[in-house]
């Protein structure tokens, strides 16, 4: 009697600690990165420094001339005009504005004025009607900052900042390109540009 209840003991001893291990391993297969916010910096481009190779745009902003940053213009940075065109480094000039998207968490040197590197740069435009929004979006295609849902269709075009076409948009960083949506909160839209660039 005594080694049925202590063979018994075990097994459920035995089978306890093997769904708390499944639970371990259901758990971590759970784990999904935290969704990036994205900031923007919205200006007027007024100094243009370094070279083709170490290209930076001093940029004043739109509603304070006294706020400005100087973003980097490196390889990394997906140049692009208001159409979703790629723009080339020596395709900023004085004069224009742009707007900068970068993660909340991007580090900013300390000067005066502050330096940073973006992910995304474009080129605004006044005749091109639409809307940009960059963020990450989850697995129903909802922006991180709950503002926009994506419906996609056949002809949202959907590539890398290489132009490699790509097929999984949930919990990626997009750059949303789309000129007609909803007033629902998110707002829902077809976009008609998507580049992934994370």
């Amino acid at each position: 009697m005594n080694k049925a209840i202590t063979i018994g003991l075990l097994g459920l001893l035995v089978f306890f600690t093997l769904q708390g291990q499944q639970g371990k391993v259901d758990d971590q297969a759970l784990v999904v990165e935290p969704a990036v916010n994205y900031l923007s910096f919205a200006g007027t481009i007024t100094d243009i420094r370094g070279d083709e190779g170490q290209r930076a745009i001093l940029v004043q902003d739109e509603n304070n001339a006294d706020n400005s940053i100087v973003f980097n213009l490196s390889d990394n940075v997906l140049l692009l005009d208001a159409n979703s065109r790629e723009v080339l480094k020596d395709g900023f000039a004085v004069g224009q504005e742009i707007t900068a998207y970068y993660p909340e968490n991007t580090p900013m040197a300390l000067s005066l004025p502050p330096i940073t590197t973006p992910k995304v740069i474009v080129l605004n435009s006044e005749v091109v009607p639409g809307f940009i929004h960059v963020a990450t979006f989850d697995e129903t295609l909802t922006s991180s900052d709950g503002q926009l849902k994506l419906n996609i269709s056949t002809k949202t075009k959907v590539t890398d900042g290489e132009g490699n076409p790509v097929t999984t948009l949930a919990n990626r960083e997009l750059v949303v390109f789309y000129t007609i949506s909803t007033r629902s909160i998110p707002a829902q839209t077809t976009p008609e540009r998507i580049f992934v660039i994370k």
